[in-house]
C-alpha cells in the first residue's frame, strides 16, 4: 500500500498545477503567489512520500546550473524559433505588426515571469517528481518514456485531446526527459521547455491569455495550411531531441556529481 502515497502526492501537485490558475484572478502578482506556494506544497509532499524535499526532485544549486539553464534555453528557443519561421515561410501565419513598445514591455516581463515558473514547475512535477520516486525501479529510457506520455497527458488539462498535440508533448518529452536523466538536475530541461515556450507566446501569446495575443501581430492563414503546425511541430520536436542527443557529449554540461544522473 505505500505505493498509493507517491500517486498521492503527484495527483495533489498535478491537480494545483492545472486545476488552481483557473479559480485564481488573472494577473501577474496573483500567479506568482500561486507559484510561491507551489514550492511549500512541493517541499512538504516530498517529505511526505519519502523523499528529502526540493531537492530530490531536481531543484539543485549544483556547479555550472546557470549555464545549464542558459544551453536549454538556447537549444529551445533556436529550433522552436526556426519552426515558426518556416510555418511562416509555408504561410501557417503572417506577422502583420508588433504591439507598441509600452505594451510590449509588460508583455515580455510578464511572459519571461509566468513561462520561466510554469515550465519549471511543470518539470518538477511531471519529470523531477516522477524521476525521484521511480529512478531505483525503472530503467532511464523507461524513465524517459513515462514521463513524455504523463507530460502528452498532463497537456490535455490545458489544450484538450488532440492527436497532433499529443505525439509532438510526447516527442517534446524526450529531450525534456534525457537531459533530466544524464545531469541530474532540472536546469537544463527547465531550460529547454521555457525557451520553446517562449517563443510560442511571441507568436500566440501566454498560455491562458491568448486573446491578448502575443508580440508579434499574426494573421492566421487559409485552411489548407491548417494541418501544418502539427506535422512541423513533430519535426522540430524530433530534431530537438536529436539535436539535444548528438551534441550533449561536446557541450561540457555539468551534472550534479559529474559522471552520473539519475541512476
Amino acid at each position: 500500500m505505500l505505493f498509493l502515497f507517491p500517486i498521492m502526492g503527484f495527483l495533489i501537485l498535478d491537480l494545483y498545477f492545472n486545476l488552481l490558475p483557473n479559480l485564481i484572478p488573472p494577473g501577474t502578482a496573483s500567479w506568482l503567489l500561486y507559484a510561491a506556494f507551489f514550492f511549500v506544497l512541493a517541499r512538504h509532499v516530498a517529505r511526505l512520500t519519502g523523499l528529502e524535499g526540493l531537492e530530490d526532485l531536481g531543484l539543485r544549486a549544483h556547479y555550472g546550473w546557470k549555464r545549464n539553464l542558459k544551453i536549454g534555453f538556447a537549444f529551445g528557443a533556436a529550433v522552436w524559433g526556426s519552426m515558426y519561421v518556416l510555418l511562416g515561410v509555408l504561410g501557417d501565419f503572417r506577422v502583420t505588426g508588433f504591439k507598441q513598445p509600452q505594451e510590449a514591455a509588460v508583455f515580455v516581463a510578464e511572459m519571461l515571469v509566468v513561462l520561466f515558473l510554469g515550465s519549471l514547475i511543470n518539470d518538477l512535477i511531471v519529470r523531477g517528481y516522477l524521476f525521484a520516486q521511480l529512478r531505483d525501479k525503472l530503467p532511464g529510457a523507461a524513465l524517459i518514456m513515462l514521463s513524455s506520455f504523463i507530460y502528452a497527458l498532463d497537456d490535455v488539462w490545458l489544450a484538450g485531446f488532440d492527436i497532433r498535440s499529443a505525439y509532438v508533448s510526447v516527442l517534446l518529452g524526450l529531450s525534456l526527459g534525457y537531459t533530466l536523466y544524464r545531469t541530474g538536475s532540472i536546469w537544463m530541461n527547465t531550460g529547454l521547455h521555457g525557451g520553446l515556450n517562449m517563443i510560442t507566446a511571441l507568436v500566440y501569446g501566454i498560455p491562458g491569455r491568448e486573446e491578448a495575443g502575443g508580440l508579434l501581430l499574426i494573421e492566421k492563414g487559409s485552411a489548407a495550411t491548417a494541418l501544418l503546425p502539427g506535422h512541423v511541430q513533430a519535426i522540430a520536436a524530433l530534431v530537438l531531441f536529436v539535436l539535444v542527443f548528438a551534441m550533449y557529449g561536446s557541450l561540457r554540461i555539468n551534472t550534479v556529481q559529474e559522471g552520473a544522473g539519475f541512476r
